[in-house]
Order: C-alpha cells, then sequence, then structure tokens
C-alpha cells in the first residue's frame, strides 16, 4: 500500500467533511435550484442547465456545495 505524503493529508481532511456533509439527490432535479455553492471561489461550477456539479482542489484551497434542504441521506458519485 502506497504511503500518505504529507500534503496529501489536509486534501483527504479537506475532502472528507465535504463528501460526508454534502448530498446530492439520486432523482432528476437542477442543482442551481436544489443547491449552493458555499464556498471555493471559481473552483466549484454547475454546468449543463443544471445537471452536472464539478469542484476541485488546489494545494491552498478546495470548494464546497450545500443542498438547500435536509435530508435523512443520500450518495455522491466520483
Amino acid at each position: 500500500m502506497a504511503s500518505m505524503t504529507s500534503s496529501s493529508v489536509p486534501l483527504i481532511i479537506l475532502l472528507v467533511p465535504i463528501v460526508l456533509g454534502s448530498i446530492m439527490v439520486a432523482s432528476a432535479g437542477n442543482l442551481n435550484q436544489d443547491f449552493d455553492i458555499t464556498w471555493g471561489d471559481s473552483r466549484a461550477n454547475i454546468i449543463n442547465n443544471g445537471e452536472l456539479l464539478t469542484l476541485s482542489l488546489d494545494k491552498t484551497s478546495g470548494s464546497g456545495f450545500q443542498s438547500k434542504n435536509e435530508y435523512l441521506f443520500g450518495k455522491i458519485d466520483m
């Protein structure tokens, strides 16, 4: 198993709350209507008429989004 470098640990720590704290609706909804981009400047984008959400990380920061509704559980495919 490959060992983690010290630079990958902060990225994992940053990604875990995003993945665990965020959900995607299983139905064919519109991300523009159902989610808000909460941080990340231009590193988070909703594209394809609200069908696709892109998030990216760099060496200094990441990006995040939040559902406008509360759900008991959800699933994110990466």
